[in-house]
């Protein structure tokens, strides 16, 4: 694998891991708030295809 490439990759991969850890040490509340944000894209993706949509969760 060209250098540069394989460099490139691992930069997306360090990043993606600290991504993942910052999203385990959220509270709960703000990881259901963000669950419910990619609901609501879905439908909105759904939608746009013709497809039915699906339940949304309501939080309080």
């Amino acid at each position: 694998m060209n250098p540069q490439v394989r460099e490139i990759a691992e930069e997306i991969f360090r990043r993606k891991q600290a991504s993942r850890r910052e999203a385990a040490n959220l509270p709960i509340e703000e990881k259901l708030r963000i669950l419910v944000q990619m609901q609501r894209h879905a439908n909105e993706i759904r939608r746009a295809t013709g497809r039915p949509e699906m339940f949304v969760w309501q939080l309080e």
